[in-house]
C-alpha cells in the first residue's frame, strides 16, 4: 500500500466471511477504523476477533447486524455507525447471495430475494451514507460486484441480474458524485476461493473448465481493493485474462452470445430442482 487509511472510517457490509472479512483485515492493517456488517451476531464477533488479530493496536471494529435488504435495518445501522464510530469515509458493499438453477426451475421468491441482498442491499447503504459524504465533499463507495455483471452466464440469471443492476448503478452513481468529491470503486472478483460457490450450488468445474477461473484467495482480492481506494482507481478486475474476456464479450456480442449458448447445450440437465433451497432460505456463507 502507498499510504495509511488511518483515522479514516470504513464499513464493510457481508464482513463475516469471504471477500468481505479479507476487505475487513486488509483495511485494518492500514490503519483505518472498522465497522462490521453481516446478519449474523455470533459470525460478526468471530470475524472481529479474527481482524484484531491481525492489527494490533487498533481500535476495535464495531459491530452491527444489520440485514442490508431490509432498509429500515440499515437506516437503524448507519444511525448507530454516525453516533458511535462517525461519519464514514468508506463504504464497501460486499453482501451477496445467489444460486445455480435453470430459471423454469426458479421461484420468484428467490429471485426476488437475490436482487433485494445484491443489488437493494448496496443502494439502502448508498442511500444511507451517501449524503454525509456529499456534505463532507469526499468518501469511496466500493461496490463488490462479479464478471456476471458483464456476462450473462446460464443457469445464474438471478445472480446476473442483480450484479447487471449493481454495474449499472455504480456507474451512473459515478458520473453524477465524482465531480463532488465521492469516489466510486467497481470490483469484479471472478473465481474466488470462498464458500460462496459451494452454499450457492455452483458446480465446482463449472468457472475452471469454461471461464479459465483458477479460484483466486479472497485476501488478494481484498488487497486490490484497498489499494484502488487508496490510490483512487475506478475499477479493478482480477487478472488481466478476466478483464480482457470481458472487454471482447462487450465488443464482440455476437462471439459472447455464441459461447454462453454453447455452454448452455453443455450444461444442461446440471441443475436438478431438488438443489433449490427452501423458499426464503439463505444459504451459509454468502454474507
Amino acid at each position: 500500500m502507498t499510504r495509511s487509511l488511518g483515522g479514516c472510517v470504513a464499513v464493510v457490509t457481508g464482513a463475516s466471511s469471504g471477500i468481505g472479512l479479507a476487505t475487513a483485515k486488509a483495511l485494518a492493517g492500514t490503519g483505518a477504523r472498522l465497522v462490521l456488517v453481516a446478519r449474523s451476531e455470533a459470525r460478526l464477533q468471530a470475524a472481529a476477533r479474527d481482524v484484531a488479530g491481525g492489527a494490533e493496536g487498533r481500535h476495535p471494529p464495531l459491530l452491527v447486524p444489520c440485514d442490508v435488504s431490509d432498509p429500515g435495518a440499515v437506516l437503524r445501522m448507519a444511525e448507530r455507525v454516525h453516533r458511535d464510530a462517525g461519519a464514514p469515509d468508506i463504504v464497501v458493499n460486499n453482501a451477496g447471495i445467489g444460486h445455480w438453477a435453470p430459471v423454469a426451475e426458479l421461484s420468484l421468491e428467490r429471485i426476488r430475494a437475490v436482487l433485494e441482498v445484491n443489488f437493494f442491499g448496496a443502494v439502502h447503504c448508498t442511500k444511507a451514507f451517501l449524503p454525509a459524504m456529499l456534505e463532507r465533499r469526499r468518501g469511496t463507495l466500493v461496490f463488490v460486484s462479479s464478471g456476471f455483471g458483464a456476462l450473462p452466464f446460464p443457469y445464474t440469471a438471478a445472480y446476473c441480474a442483480s450484479k447487471h443492476a449493481l454495474n449499472g448503478f455504480a456507474g451512473s452513481l459515478r458520473a453524477e458524485v465524482e465531480p463532488a468529491g465521492v469516489r466510486v470503486v467497481l470490483v469484479l472478483p471472478g473465481g474466488t476461493r470462498t464458500a460462496f460457490f459451494d452454499a450457492n450450488a455452483y458446480p465446482a468445474d463449472v468457472l475452471g473448465r469454461y471461464l479459465l477461473q483458477r479460484g483466486i484467495p479472497p485476501e488478494r482480492v481484498a488487497r486490490r481493493i484497498v489499494r484502488a481506494i487508496i490510490r483512487g482507481r475506478r475499477r479493478v478486475v482480477m487478472d488481466r485474462l478476466n478483464d480482457l474476456g470481458l472487454r471482447l464479450g462487450g465488443a464482440l456480442p455476437e462471439l459472447e452470445d455464441a459461447l454462453l449458448s454453447f455452454v448452455g447445450r453443455r450444461l444442461r440437465g446440471r441443475a436438478p430442482a431438488s438443489a433449490q433451497p427452501p423458499p426464503g432460505a439463505r444459504p451459509p456463507g454468502a454474507e
